[in-house]
């Protein structure tokens, strides 16, 4: 049966109809492949425009850590004790930084910390032996705060492991036996040492006020630490006669040294020289914040004083 005249004449349609489609469907494609690689190009391009501000930023943030060690440096040249009332307490908030033709503005904040405020868990261990009358001082620490028992001997061990061993002489002095290497890598701040210990937000934050790690055995600054620490430091002390006494302190009746406190125990009736205690500090802890363009960074740092008064950072980190 031969094709109608009709069906003839519809078939070029068609024919036109599919080449139309297949256009379409081609030009979709195209524009499918060039939208996903100008996405793609923007992706990296974003990705390349970020990295160069996190550098910036982290540029800045070093900067940021000069400041804390110069006002650092300052106060320990102009007071031989370390108090609350001095500049490096005074933070930087939202300070506002931009080069001249620039029209992008980096916004940073910063404070410092004295750490040996703080309990320095280091002390509960010495040559990788733990020692018991430092144990029960952070024990009492952490029983102010409502700290289930077993957490003092947990980080005691956590420290011993850290510490390389002494070794062993006779009584000439002559080594009978080499002492052994720590079995731990040495954490970088309270944080590594509290690490994985499953531990609430609000308790890691009081044990963060409360306690540092610092790589050597310090005494506590008494013009520093809180209520709960020097509680801790005197055994027949209240948290409430601690709280009193550093009311007190905190009116400008700054210690002098580690006598001026023991001489003013007993003016609230608690007898005893606690040890471990002194009026000055040598280890701070720096956290400096930046916000420039879409990048947020914080870093925090430890800087020591040493003993011409100069400082050194000892380590830095950026805080997620």
């Amino acid at each position: 049966m031969k094709p109608s005249i009709a069906s003839l004449r519809a078939r070029p349609r068609r024919q036109r109809g599919m080449a139309v489609v297949s256009a379409l469907i081609v030009v979709a494609v195209v524009a499918a492949l060039t939208t996903g690689l100008f996405m793609r190009q923007t992706s990296t391009l974003r990705q390349v425009e970020n990295e160069q501000a996190r550098v910036q930023a982290r540029w800045l943030l070093v900067s940021g850590l000069d400041w804390a060690r110069l006002v650092i440096r300052e106060s320990l040249r102009r007071e031989a004790t370390v108090h609350a009332g001095q500049l490096w307490t005074v933070p930087v908030q939202d300070t506002r930084l931009e080069r001249p033709g620039d029209g992008r503005v980096a916004i940073f904040s910063g404070f410092v910390e004295d750490e040996q405020g703080k309990f320095n868990v280091y002390n509960v261990a010495r040559g990788g032996l733990i020692m018991p009358d430092q144990v029960l001082v952070l024990a009492r620490v952490l029983s102010a705060l409502d700290v289930r028992d077993g957490l003092a001997q947990t980080l005691a061990q956590r420290v011993a492991l850290t510490q390389p061993s002494k070794p062993v002489t006779d009584q000439n002095g002559a080594i009978i036996r080499q002492g052994a290497p720590a079995r731990a890598p040495s954490p970088r701040g309270i944080d590594d040492l509290l690490a994985n210990l499953n531990l609430e937000p609000a308790l890691r934050r009081d044990l963060q006020r409360t306690l540092t790690y610092l790589p050597a055995t310090t005494t506590v600054n008494v013009n520093t630490a809180p209520a709960e620490v020097i509680a801790a430091l005197v055994p027949d002390m209240t948290l409430a006669q601690a709280r009193v006494l550093i009311g007190e302190r905190e009116r400008g009746a700054w210690f002098n040294d580690a006598a001026d406190f023991s001489n003013r125990l007993g003016g609230l009736g608690v007898q005893g020289t606690p040890q471990g205690i002194g009026a000055t500090s040598a280890w701070f802890a720096a956290t400096g914040t930046v916000a420039y363009e879409r990048v947020h960074l914080v870093m925090r740092a430890l800087i020591q004083s040493v003993a011409d008064q100069s400082t050194e950072i000892i380590w830095k980190r950026e805080i997620h």
